[in-house]
């Protein structure tokens, strides 16, 4: 009930802030953008979001296979797409419940799933850095911000690799009662971290990592095209869209709700557009790009839970 709690939260906090935007956006321009909307462009958008997820599906595969798990392909799609609908709980926490549902569904140690989900994370951090230094030269407000997330990245990865300090920050989320039963056996999870982040096996990871965000912020760059916004560099966008995610990540809100979109709107409005215009975009872009997703692994994750688990098959 908390979890159910902590999303309705969540959905009602996305819907106010929605609701003020437009609010804020002239009736009128809101309208007439949708209006004027291309519908020729829609297949190619929910192309390159559909593509995009797939590559993350297959990292997620390929991090399993790395770490010794294999369950079927079916279940291990509709967890991982189960974790995208509760990436709205802040700091990404919601993903966790890939890591319970492996241990119900497969038995599999919470050590060893917990650690590749945060290995996923630093993978997607690093993606997001890589796709905004393309369009760096059109945007020079995305240096400052690319160079902040890069410095948490770093650190993140640093942590990761260091036994030491691994060690200390495992011993901290124990005392945390959310965290703790995440937290089983230190050792194990160190091994399967370094495991994930070395070899040629880290190129394929990156790889597909800065892909995602390649795929998404050209899904954003076509959403504008088809709404006749064509003064932008597709590089522009996919500089000034990771940033905003970035400031997202930072704030520590669910999905960076309102600091996303009142960023990115910024961004728009830094080179030209109205910011009532920018507002209802980015409301129309963080609607296809990140709550169709989200809703499609509200799907998922009652087809997981409809599954036989370990403990019913035993």
């Amino acid at each position: 009930m908390k979890l159910f709690s902590k999303i309705i939260i969540v959905i009602v906090l996305t819907s106010l802030v929605y609701v003020s935007f437009l609010i804020i956006s002239d009736v009128n321009s809101i309208s007439n953008e949708f209006s004027n909307f291309q519908l020729e462009y829609l297949p190619i958008i929910l192309i390159l979001i559909t593509l995009g997820y797939f590559l993350l599906i297959l990292r997620w595969n390929l991090l399993l296979k790395k770490s010794g798990i294999n369950i079927p392909n079916t279940s291990s799609i509709l967890i991982f797409m189960g974790g995208v609908s509760l990436s709205i709980i802040p700091g990404k926490a919601g993903e966790l419940i890939k890591s319970e549902l492996l241990k119900v569904k497969f038995n599999i140690p919470r050590s060893k799933s917990v650690s590749i989900i945060v290995v996923e994370q630093v993978y997607s951090g690093i993606g997001l850095v890589v796709t905004s230094l393309f369009g760096l030269y059109y945007f020079d407000l995305g240096l400052y911000i690319t160079i902040g997330f890069s410095v948490i990245v770093i650190s993140l990865f640093i942590l990761l690799s260091s036994t030491k300090l691994f060690q200390k920050f495992s011993k901290i989320f124990q005392k945390i009662k959310f965290l703790n039963k995440f937290v089983e056996n230190i050792s194990e999870s160190q091994q399967v971290v370094k495991n994930l982040i070395t070899g040629k096996f880290i190129l394929i990871l990156l790889s597909l990592s800065t892909l995602f965000w390649i795929f998404i912020s050209t899904s954003v760059y076509f959403i504008l095209i088809g709404f006749g916004i064509n003064i932008f560099e597709l590089f522009t966008i996919w500089t000034m869209y990771t940033n905003s995610i970035m400031l997202g990540f930072i704030s520590f809100l669910p999905i960076g709700i309102g600091v996303v979109e009142g960023s990115f709107a910024g961004f728009m409005a830094y080179r030209g557009i109205d910011i009532s215009i920018a507002l209802t975009l980015i409301i129309i872009v963080r609607l296809l790009v990140e709550w169709l997703p989200i809703s499609a692994g509200f799907i998922c994750l009652k087809l997981i839970y409809n599954k036989k688990s370990y403990n019913d098959k035993n």
